[in-house]
């Protein structure tokens, strides 16, 4: 492995953990409010406040994953379903998935928040537990990764 591998891990962690621990407060604080208040203003204003921060984090960890990727198995193995390197492509399949349905909210959804239309409400409730589902898979299948799972 490369020398530089463990400061490269150890930014990928800590970037991961701001797109990740985002997901969780947002799944935990304002999206339990806004389902009291059957009103999506709290996880719009919370969306408001962590997107871009969220955003930088998950593009390094997706920059830095791919580089350590690269280390652990030659691209050609990442999607060997079945065998350990497999486990990078299910990772990046569930990135992919987990972009697709960020980018279907960022277009979709937050602008029928921004207007405060009430039938955005259940689809915004539902993009917050597939995106902290989807989002707490992530590091789960790097330490499968990791650890040879």
């Amino acid at each position: 492995m490369d020398s530089l591998y463990p400061v490269i891990q150890l930014i990928h962690v800590i970037a991961a953990s701001m797109w990740v621990g985002s997901h969780l407060v947002l799944a935990t604080g304002p999206m339990v409010r806004a389902l009291r208040l059957r009103d999506s203003r709290p996880i719009l204003e919370f969306y408001r406040a962590i997107a871009w921060p969220a955003t930088i984090g998950l593009l390094i960890a997706a920059l830095t994953g791919l580089y350590m990727a690269s280390l652990r198995a030659p691209p050609s193995e990442w999607f060997s379903f079945g065998e350990p390197s497999g486990r990078i492509g299910e990772k990046i399949v569930t990135f992919i998935v987990l972009l697709v349905i960020s980018g279907y909210a960022h277009a979709r959804i937050v602008p029928g928040m921004r207007q405060n239309n009430p039938s955005v409400f259940w689809r915004a409730v539902l993009f917050v537990v597939v995106a902290t589902l989807l989002s707490l898979a992530l590091p789960l299948l790097g330490v499968m990764i990791r650890y040879g799972f």
